[in-house]
């Protein structure tokens, strides 16, 4: 995603420079060495206040061969342009990971008809880390019926090069031949360059960042997928998502031009996400089950599917809910919805109400506008929440 041109950058008293590498810093005499790449000449910046906001960069597999023409990531705009340019050449692509990229990558590929499209997934469900078995088992539902053939419980032993070209693929139990390899196993903070001790980090190499987005090294921030993310239940959360990045630095940009005495943060992730698969939306937000466990709550769960209009009305269908609150405040943690049509929408009340720490007893009886056209006279989030008991 790209949020302004370097013409924009400019009207807006932004100093680009392209093509420069940053190889280290200093951060006691607050020095940048860079290179720029086109003259070739080494250059030094130097700072008050430092940003780091390198990203991450994708998880490649330690094994000879993974810089074959025909093996990609989907992480670069020019990466995925290349593969684009080459799909009419390819009848078989293989995708490992079935995360959240790896799964929106067989998506879209399975509308390429002339493609056989397989996903491989270490684990036994689709979208493991984020959603739970019923709402992976549907995922997995939609992808068979786009004509994807997943393979579960296969992970990635070794591949069969030719010509710079991988041919074939080793996994847990099967080999198979292919045309074109998309690697979607993950992500690791990009900050190898930052070698200082002083500055904290995760043992995955993101850099800890508090609320107002400061590191633990004075006048320098971070932000993005190089960074935690401050969390309403978890303790320096990694969570890389565009949303996280974009409030975070928009929050830091404003500190900076602020005194220590009058720093805000405002912002506090709660996981929130979305997919779409096939014709179904699936979103959660707050915490699952697991993490609920995890940190030691008295948890129940509520389930429910629930129509999100009058079955007399065109386009009727059911909405998957489920929610998970302290047993004795009914306080919501966490919830989780799947369905068809603008379902991740009725996801935004339950993130509302685990900001604001509401239970499902509010929830139930807040006052949603009706008419037949887009919900119930009881609109279906009151339902849910009211299930809760």
């Amino acid at each position: 995603m790209f949020s302004r041109t370097l013409k924009d950058a400019q009207e807006k008293n932004i100093h680009l420079l392209q093509r420069h590498k940053v190889g280290s810093v200093d951060f006691d005499k607050k020095r940048v060495f860079a290179r720029d790449l086109d003259k070739g000449e080494e250059k030094i910046f130097h700072y008050d206040q430092l940003v780091i906001s390198t990203g991450a960069k994708a998880l490649i597999p330690e094994m000879d061969g993974m810089d074959s023409d025909n093996v990609y990531t989907i992480t670069k705009p020019y990466i995925v342009k290349r593969l684009k340019e080459n799909l009419e050449d390819y009848k078989t692509i293989a995708i490992i990971g079935g995360g959240f990229i790896g799964v929106e990558v067989a998506e879209q590929l399975s509308k390429y008809k002339h493609l056989k499209v397989n996903l491989y997934h270490s684990r036994d469900q689709l979208l493991n880390k984020v959603y739970d078995a019923k709402a992976g088992k549907a995922i997995e539902e939609e992808l068979i019926k786009l004509g994807v053939k997943i393979h579960f419980s296969e992970r990635l032993k070794d591949i069969i090069v030719e010509n710079k070209s991988v041919k074939e693929i080793i996994t847990t139990n099967r080999q198979d031949k292919i045309d074109a390899l998309i690697l979607a196993v993950g992500f690791r903070p990009n900050t190898d360059i930052f070698s200082d001790k002083r500055l904290e980090k995760l043992k995955n190499g993101g850099i800890v960042i508090d609320k107002y987005g400061r590191t633990s090294i004075k006048d320098v921030w971070s932000v993005g997928d190089c960074a935690t993310v401050p969390h309403k239940f978890l303790k320096d959360a990694y969570i890389p998502l565009a949303t996280s990045a974009s409030k975070i630095a928009r929050q830091i940009g404003i500190n900076l031009s602020k005194q220590e005495e009058d720093f805000f943060a405002p912002y506090e992730s709660i996981s929130s996400s979305s997919v779409k698969v096939g014709n179904l939306e699936f979103g959660t937000t707050g915490l699952t089950e697991t993490q609920a466990e995890d940190l030691g709550y008295d948890y129940a769960v509520a389930q429910s599917k629930i129509q999100n209009k009058p079955g007399y009305m065109p386009g009727s269908h059911p909405l998957d809910f489920k929610i998970i609150y302290e047993k004795k405040s009914y306080r919501i943690l966490g919830a989780r919805i799947f369905g068809e049509r603008d379902a991740v929408l009725r996801l935004l009340p339950f993130t509302t109400a685990i900001h604001g720490n509401l239970t499902t007893e509010d929830l139930a009886y807040y006052d949603y506008a009706y008419s037949p056209p887009f919900s119930l006279t009881w609109e279906a989030v009151n339902t849910a929440a009211s299930v809760a008991k």
